[in-house]
């Protein structure tokens, strides 16, 4: 029938997420740019991370490379581009997403294509995909009444959990696997 997964397949939208990390920590690997440019780049790994592995999560298991990241971004959020520690943290984690796009995300996908039907893998792929789209609408909900709607994501103390919170409120049903 088909000879490639619709682009709504869950493992289709995976595998396409963890070729744009690869990209975006090897744009970051180059080391170009101003200090406020790298931030700013750093920002958007941690935004597509944070997007990414909201829908992965529930096929991984707990700890790995995802949760180390989890860790180095929230340390990033409170650290300026002209810090030292910057780069270090900036340096972990791209180390830790290679890692993750080398071992954990192909073995959840391919635990993803054997343990769920083409039919689930596409429904589960279009909730993700539809998530993704409402996010930038959605007003983060404990911030509607103290922050402007365009400024929720934009980077800054907290920044991973607002990314987070506006993509798993949509995202409730692609979680569970099976």
């Amino acid at each position: 029938m088909n000879r490639s997964q619709p682009a709504t397949d869950l493992t289709t939208v995976l595998d396409g997420d963890h070729r744009e990390l690869d990209r975006l920590c090897t744009e970051l690997e180059l080391g170009q740019g101003s200090p406020e440019n790298r931030k700013d780049l750093a920002d958007h790994l941690i935004s597509a991370l944070v997007r990414h592995a909201v829908a992965e999560e529930p096929y991984l298991g707990d700890g790995g490379d995802l949760a180390e990241a989890d860790g180095l971004m929230r340390q990033l959020e409170g650290a300026g581009p002209q810090e030292p520690r910057f780069e270090r943290l900036l340096g972990g984690l791209i180390r830790a997403v290679r890692r993750h796009v080398r071992d954990e995300g192909p073995d959840a996908v391919g635990r993803i294509r054997l343990g769920d039907s083409a039919a689930r893998r596409e429904e589960l792929g279009r909730e993700v995909l539809d998530a993704r789209k409402a996010a930038a609408r959605l007003p983060h909900p404990g911030l509607a009444d103290r922050m402007p709607q365009a400024d929720q994501l934009r980077p800054g103390p907290g920044f991973v959990d607002r990314v987070r919170a506006a993509f798993v409120p949509s995202a409730g049903g692609t979680g569970s696997p099976g």
